[in-house]
């Protein structure tokens, strides 16, 4: 069973900090974003055309705003226009702006707005009402704590419990994670070992992914910020 995840997408507010404290005490995984502000889906750095993940990235979302127009009304709208997967119901806008009426829009309706500083009682009911609609059995999408960095550089894996490296190739990186070209599939959970052919420098992370491509070889996505 993991734990729960929370995206507090953090535009100037000053509500961030007692909000990680109440989410760290329930146990959550947090991630708080201030870049991508003005893109689609601030979880994936890009603008999309749909939405990129597969599944859900989180179980909630938080915006957290410190200015008079309301960024997280249109962040959701956007969210709503292309597919996104988790409910209205789990996002939460915390706001100056409160005073201005939501629009008559059922996404709207559904998403919870509150007033800055807000009531942190009140919050912890709406958020223990989320709860109840978590699925924590189903997987969510992995998200990069880092940009990566295109390579192309030899390395060695080692899956834990093996004796063997098998050679393979790195397609990008970043000090959270790397993308390996491998010759067989590694199953999801594993635990491996990296080395760099060039520096011979050894890291050790968990498999998070793994597509098969047409030539016979997979791709595998290896988190080291675990």
């Amino acid at each position: 069973m993991r734990k729960p995840r929370v995206a507090i997408f953090n535009y100037g507010g000053s509500s961030e900090h007692n909000l990680k404290a109440i989410l760290h005490n329930r146990g959550y995984e947090i991630f708080v974003l201030t870049r991508y502000a003005n893109v689609t889906c601030p979880m994936s750095g890009s603008e999309n055309k749909t939405c990129a993940f597969p599944v859900l990235c989180c179980d909630v979302m938080i915006v957290v705003e410190d200015t008079d127009r309301m960024r997280g009304i249109d962040l959701f709208y956007r969210q709503s226009q292309l597919g996104c997967k988790l409910t209205p119901f789990n996002k939460a806008i915390i706001t100056r702006s409160f005073a201005c009426d939501k629009p008559d829009n059922i996404i709207y309706r559904d998403t919870t707005i509150f007033a800055s500083p807000f009531n942190f009682h009140a919050f912890e009911y709406w958020l223990k009402n989320c709860e109840g609609r978590f699925d924590l059995s189903q997987r969510l999408a992995v998200i990069r704590h880092e940009d990566r960095h295109d390579c192309s550089i030899p390395i060695q894996l080692r899956p834990q419990g093996e004796d063997a490296y098998v050679s393979a190739q790195a397609i990008n990186k970043s000090h959270c994670g790397i993308c390996l070209r491998v010759p067989q599939s590694i199953e999801l959970g594993r635990e491996i070992q990296v080395r760099s052919q060039n520096s011979g420098d050894v890291d050790e992370g968990v498999v998070q992914w793994v597509k098969k491509l047409e030539d016979g070889w997979y791709l595998s996505g290896v988190s080291f910020c675990v």
